[in-house]
């Protein structure tokens, strides 16, 4: 019973840490789309500023994995970051599904 128990939640703590890390990468793209609105910057800068924001903690653990695209459309920018989910233990990244959000923002533009 007790197997069953320590599986159950360590299951439940990897979904756990899997919703944290899409919160955080959530966070970071969107200001990475802020700031790829007012300063024109390329994908490989936005992907340096996510991964700076990521850290060094269980989140940023899986940094290595990180790609973002940015992209705009008239006045709207879009930050996508792909990354392996992190996992509890470095022997378990990745066994949760890949990670992949959406930043926006709108370009500021002063005519």
């Amino acid at each position: 019973m007790l197997v069953l128990l320590l599986l159950l939640f360590l299951a439940l703590l990897s979904i756990g840490l899997w919703a944290y890390a899409r919160t955080v990468l959530t966070s970071a793209a969107a200001d990475a789309a802020r700031a790829a609105a007012n300063y024109d910057v390329t994908g490989a800068v936005t992907t340096e500023q996510v991964a700076a924001q990521l850290g060094d903690g269980v989140v940023g653990g899986t940094r290595s994995s990180l790609r973002c695209t940015s992209g705009a459309d008239g006045l709207l920018v879009t930050v996508t970051c792909t990354m392996d989910a992190p996992g509890i233990v470095g022997l378990l990244n990745g066994v949760m599904p890949a990670i992949e959000v959406t930043g926006h923002s709108a370009k500021e533009t002063v005519e």
